[in-house]
């Protein structure tokens, strides 16, 4: 027990410690900054001429991508669900690549698919003038949001279904609409839950999407207008009101995540082994077909014409020709093949590596300590750089260590580790809450020390989900582009940087390219990882009850 204890509370140190130097410590320096440097002046910032126009803009988006984004994610984690839907493990994997995609190359994809001069303008005459106004950026982000929806979702559905319970209503007369609206949505009501708050806070701080679609034609939210504060360098209270409305975010997130929390947390908690039982969902071959038909569509429309125009501008001599065989030419990824996008590529590729390995250690250290009060606290502390804009995170941790590290990776690595840290604890403590306590307690009743127990007792079935944070995190850092733009020096920049000067350059034609080269740089691992995670799970399933998915353990 005094081994027990002695872990304990070196892991709590561990976590506090980390939690303290990547969260706490840029948070306080910017509230310094704004007492210190703005004072008297932050009533002027809030009442600043177009803020009110920016929050409403930031929440009426939220609102929206929730509202759409939910029922969306929802559906196709249902319409998967069903064993006779054909090709779905391949549906599976499309409706996940806009988690491949960067943000930036997503909301760019999309103005070369459906904008003026784009894809199909070029092929059919036909643009959508819409696309570069509120309502197109709040489809770009709901098709960058489904994805988290769908997950959390189909963890769900692993987790609470009752197989058992759907065909005795079926059995009963029950229509697969009433039982779908009286036993499986109120099963799922938690999980459902859960991805509407974390897709109205993750929306609240989202940035690239909004900037590269939205801020052309005078579509402002917080964070772009942070980063419209940080760009007027020459305006001295410019950087003091930018950190007053990333704080002011902030706030917002304490006050939509922590209820949440206390609310939700204990009901996303199951014990039960999960079935994967789906018999009780089959439906007629021809529900399946019309759902195969819709998710299709659905792919086509926001992943692969967007996907396509990025390739046909990238193989397209130059814009405004036709995107045909006679206009073809490899010219700009040639001109992307150089050292200095090779060095740059390993820089991101190393980052990203050591950053997700740092991260499912700390991950999987909070989710231990979670069970008590302090770390349930410290669970929450790391999710709320979720929602910090990238930006203003990384002049917090330039103002604490820019002294000693600014300009160099180990900066760029603290702010990876920061804004990410949520990612790597959420699918650990979900598995960590479906593991049978009995057979840790007896192999320490058997005499095992607290790590070989954990080693030999936690470890093993908890691989699955140790590699999903990994890549997960890994991914993620991969194609971090708002950060990084800030904090890199000579010799520090990522790829994802490169592409983003490229942009910055009006290079149309080297900008799609390099944004093909990252997704594949991207897509590559991630089926890769796929694949592993697939066998550990059969594996898993062959061997122990636990359910190869885990459930995220609650909102904050």
């Amino acid at each position: 027990m005094a081994g027990a204890r002695y872990l304990r509370g070196a892991t709590l140190g561990v976590v506090t410690v980390a939690a303290v130097s990547v969260v706490l410590t840029p948070l306080l320096v910017m509230a310094r900054t704004v007492w210190i440097e703005g004072g008297a002046d932050v009533a002027d910032i809030l009442t600043a001429r177009g803020l009110s126009s920016a929050v409403k803009n930031t929440f009426l988006l939220a609102v929206a991508v929730t509202v759409l984004a939910v029922p969306l994610g929802t559906a196709l984690a249902l319409a998967l669900r069903r064993p006779n839907l054909p090709g779905r493990a391949v549906w599976r994997v499309v409706i996940l690549l806009p988690v491949l995609v960067p943000d930036f190359v997503l909301g760019y994809s999309w103005l070369r698919a459906y904008g003026r001069a784009g894809f199909t303008d070029d092929l059919l005459g036909v643009h959508w003038p819409g696309v570069q106004t509120p309502v197109g950026v709040t489809v770009v982000v709901v098709v960058n949001a489904v994805p988290l929806v769908y997950l959390i979702t189909a963890v769900g559905l692993a987790a609470r279904s009752e197989p058992a319970m759907e065909r005795a209503a079926r059995v009963s007369g029950g229509t697969a609409l009433s039982v779908l609206r009286t036993i499986t949505l109120p099963l799922l009501g938690p999980a459902t839950a859960t991805a509407a708050v974390l897709v109205f806070v993750l929306t609240l701080g989202t940035f690239a999407i909004p900037q590269v679609m939205g801020s052309p034609a005078g579509f402002s939210t917080i964070t772009t207008r942070i980063y419209s504060n940080l760009a007027r360098s020459s305006d001295p209270l410019a950087f003091t009101e930018a950190v007053t409305l990333a704080l002011l975010l902030v706030v917002i997130a304490v006050l939509v995540v922590a209820p949440a929390d206390a609310l939700l947390g204990p009901r996303l908690r199951v014990t039960r082994v999960a079935t994967t039982d789906s018999t009780s969902v089959a439906g007629s071959r021809a529900g399946g077909r019309w759902a195969a038909t819709g998710i299709a569509c659905y792919s086509v429309l926001a992943m692969g014409l967007p996907l396509l125009a990025l390739v046909a501008t990238a193989i397209t001599r130059a814009v405004g020709l036709a995107p045909t065989p006679e206009n073809w030419t490899l010219d700009n990824f040639l001109a992307v093949l150089n050292a200095r996008n090779g060095e740059a590529l390993g820089r991101s590729v190393m980052l990203a590596a050591v950053a997700a390995s740092v991260l499912v250690v700390l991950g999987g250290l909070v989710a231990a300590l979670e069970r008590s009060r302090s770390g349930r606290g410290l669970a929450t502390l790391v999710s709320l750089t979720l929602v910090l804009p990238g930006s203003t995170l990384a002049l917090g941790l330039l103002l604490a260590y820019g002294r000693w590290l600014g300009g160099t990776l180990a900066i760029i690595l603290l702010a990876y580790i920061a804004k990410l840290w949520a990612f790597a604890h959420r699918p650990i403590s979900g598995a960590l809450d479906r593991l049978p306590p009995d057979e840790l307690h007896a192999a320490r009743i058997s005499g095992a020390a607290p790590l070989t127990a954990i080693r030999t007792v936690v470890l093993r079935p908890l691989a699955p989900a140790l590699l999903a944070a990994w890549l997960v995190c890994f991914l993620t850092a991969l194609h971090e582009v708002t950060m990084s733009s800030l904090l890199y020096g000579p010799g520090s920049e990522t790829l994802a940087v490169v592409v983003l000067n490229s942009a910055e350059l009006g290079q149309v034609g080297v900008t799609s390219a390099l944004s093909v080269v990252i997704t594949l740089v991207l897509l590559i691992p991630a089926l890769g990882f796929w694949i592993a995670i697939r066998g550990l799970n059969r594996g898993k399933a062959s061997l122990s009850p636990v359910p190869p998915v885990p459930e995220p353990a609650h909102v904050g």
